[in-house]
């Protein structure tokens, strides 16, 4: 017999309620909402053109864009902006990277932009006093306005870039120019102090990259390479940007506070970050998911300074497509899901073995909520016997180090990239060991180091590793930091070690995954040396760690509370951009030197690249080195030479800067020699040399 209507729609109601009530059930109490169907982005349907042209500032300096604009399929048609702004030379240096974002955005309805920084590449005016200058961030301002309102775009714009260009979109998101609707940072920071190149950790530091950015922006502009009169006034006579960053050795400088983020008031406009575990800014990421008022993405990979689809140490994926779903939903207007979706994916590193020659990182992805539930905090503390201890040494105790100022080179000269076995590192630290691990731990944050100590001398830097004791002995870092005592804490003024008197000091060790397995031990590897990471301080001597109110505090995971689901599309290759050809380069693999016997220390790196645009050839090439002697610390010297040489209609034009860092024990002594040649005759020649008073380095 058929049920009536009424008593059909009751069975109906009861059956959807018990659904409701199983699902309320098995999700741990909390309705689940059915998942969105994936919404896929703009698909690759445009005709693509390059068009080189110029932007003019209300000063009257043309800067130089290049457009790769999407086809219009029909009469009208708008579209979005991206912009990006650089030094990195469009033209020549960098003639193939902006094209393999450009093209893969344009051919999916976006005008790319990207425009060289004021008085660098192609660019009119002269260079600027400094990275991130006023002028720079002013122009950049100014670019959004215009791109929203040329022909073709349909107002909005955003923002993106790696490294530099991820930095300036941070600071101008920061400006919220009306245009800018979203952005997008990889591998960029927001302490141009503590988490950049040139005082890494707040230690002295010279950096390979400082040596390529001044010679490169030192050097004519393309397509001519004309040698005029203003070149000469704008670039070639410019004070290298060198000098600057080691005359402002403190973190309160204006140079470093101005445009930091860390310091700023939250964002207010959506941001998506991309880091990496082996990337020396990945800190930027927790800092600012936790205050960005604005929806907030990111994703925290396995790899180093680099875009997640072009790296060769996997596992990858395809960021330009999450890229287009973020860039549709805020400039165009299609709802991609994407804000429905996790906005934090990470990278959970299994145990990894110590090698520099890897290519795919043991581990998984995970998705999910931040800040991420489910982390607990578990301390250990080091003690008596080299030990790493859950309670703390009853009886307190300390330990004493000798200061070898040359060692440390087997972490490399910043915190991240592969490295081998640390054993080397760890002969010469204070190291403390758990125990055999009976259970995995596995952490996921930022660990916590404090230490209890003093030393005989007005200043020393420690450095701490977090690292991994496999069952045959071998050991691999999982991560570091390195503390100036002297302005540990950022909201006092600069201050000597009393020597003997102990201090206490705390900082945070760059944000890490990790999986302990067990059969191994956890270590602290405690120094006051992480050469050439940080530049060696002066003094030959001694330092103490106490036991006492000495302590590692982990970033546990008590419970998993992400899943394994996660978004990752299969990279894609656009091609070649016409006219490029790489040729064959070489990069010299420099032995590690470090000779315990007589106490000398060196690290070298260095390398040639040559490729053709169009059959005009070019070639860089750079040599790097490093020394300290333990035996007289003080006495550190930094020697390089980076020439940049481009071969055009029978002419060759070379530009060569050779550079040196002599330290001593109250003062660094720089001096930059450049030189512009022409078919192998010198056309001018130029010396910068400058004494800098050492502050607490």
């Amino acid at each position: 017999m058929a049920l009536p209507v009424r008593y059909l729609a009751l069975l109906v109601l009861a059956l959807a309620v018990c659904g409701v009530l199983v699902v309320f059930l098995f999700s741990g109490g909390t309705p689940q909402a059915a998942p969105r169907t994936y919404v896929h982005p703009s698909q690759p349907v445009y005709n693509i053109t390059i068009e080189n042209s110029w932007l003019t500032m209300p000063d009257g300096v043309n800067l130089a864009v290049m457009f790769i604009r999407p086809v219009p399929v029909s009469d009208g048609e708008k579209f979005p902006v991206l912009f990006e702004m650089l030094p990195y030379r469009k033209d020549d240096m960098f003639y193939m990277v902006d094209y393999q974002k450009g093209a893969y955005f344009a051919k999916r309805g976006y005008i790319y932009a990207r425009v060289d920084v004021r008085g660098t590449g192609s660019s009119g005016g002269a260079v600027p006093v400094s990275e991130y200058s006023e002028a720079e961030l002013t122009d950049g301002v100014n670019i959004i306005d215009a791109l929203s309102k040329m022909p073709g775009s349909n107002g909005n714009v955003g923002m993106f870039g790696k490294s530099w260009s991820g930095f300036n979109a941070l600071m101008l998101a920061a400006r919220n120019p009306p245009a800018l609707k979203a952005i997008l940072a990889a591998h960029a920071s927001d302490d141009l102090y503590y988490n950049d190149i040139h005082f890494a950790d707040g230690v002295f530091h010279i950096d390979a990259y400082e040596t390529q950015i001044v010679t490169d922006n030192a050097f004519p502009a393309p397509p001519d390479y004309a040698i005029t009169p203003e070149y000469f006034a704008n670039r070639f006579e410019q004070k290298p940007w060198i000098f600057t960053w080691k005359e402002h050795q403190l973190p309160n400088a204006s140079l470093w506070t101005k445009e930091s983020l860390r310091y700023k008031k939250n964002l207010t406009v959506p941001v998506y970050f991309i880091g990496g575990l082996l990337d020396q800014y990945r800190d930027t990421i927790p800092r600012l998911m936790s205050t960005t008022e604005a929806p907030v993405k990111a994703d925290i990979g396995p790899w180093n300074h680099i875009w997640p689809h072009d790296t060769s140490l996997g596992p990858n994926y395809e960021w330009r497509e999450k890229a287009t779903r973020w860039w549709d939903y805020w400039l165009k207007g299609r709802d991609t899901g994407i804000l429905d979706e996790p906005r934090f994916m990470v990278f959970v590193r299994d145990a990894v073995p110590p090698s520099t020659s890897l290519t795919v990182i043991p581990g998984e992805w995970r998705c999910g909520d931040w800040p991420v539930d489910g982390i607990g905090s578990e301390r250990y503390y080091p003690g008596s016997n080299r030990t790493l201890g859950r309670e703390p040494s009853a009886a307190g105790g300390a330990e004493t180090l000798a200061y070898h100022a040359g060692s440390g080179i087997a972490t490399n000269d910043w915190w991240g990239e592969l490295t081998g076995d640390m054993a080397s590192d760890d002969s010469e630290s204070l190291t403390y060991d758990s125990g055999t691990l009976t259970e995995l731990v596995e952490i996921m944050g930022t660990p916590r180091v404090l230490l209890n100590v003093s030393a005989d001398a007005p200043h020393y830097a420690w450095t701490v590793r977090l690292e991994d004791v496999w069952p045959d002995g071998n050991v691999s870092l999982v991560s570091g930091i390195m503390i100036n005592p002297s302005h540990s804490s950022k909201n006092q003024e600069s201050v000597a070690l009393v020597p003997g008197v102990p201090t206490s000091l705390s900082g945070d060790i760059r944000y890490t995954t990790y999986t302990f397995r067990p059969g191994h031990k956890i270590r602290l590897a405690v120094s006051n040396a992480q050469f050439s990471m940080g530049w060696p301080t002066p003094y030959a001597g001694n330092t103490t760690l106490y036991f006492r109110n000495s302590a590692l505090d982990l970033p546990v995971v008590v419970k998993n509370t992400l899943t394994s689901a996660c978004d990752l599309p299969e990279p894609v290759d656009i091609g070649q951009r016409p006219g490029y050809e790489s040729l064959e380069s070489s990069g010299p693999e420099y032995p590690v030197a470090r000779n315990i016997t007589t106490g000398e220390s060196v690290w070298t790196k260095g390398g040639e690249t040559r490729w053709t645009i169009n059959g005009t050839e070019y070639r860089y090439a750079e040599f790097n080195q490093w020394k300290v002697n333990d035996h007289d610390p003080a006495n550190a010297t930094f020697h390089a030479v980076r020439t940049d040489e481009v071969t055009t209609s029978g002419r060759v034009l070379n530009l060569t800067d050779t550079y040196s860092v002599a330290a001593s024990t109250g003062s660094f002594n720089l001096t930059l020699v450049r030189r512009l040649s022409e078919n192998g005759i010198l056309i001018r020649e130029k010396m910068w040399t400058e004494i800098i008073t050492r502050q607490y380095q």
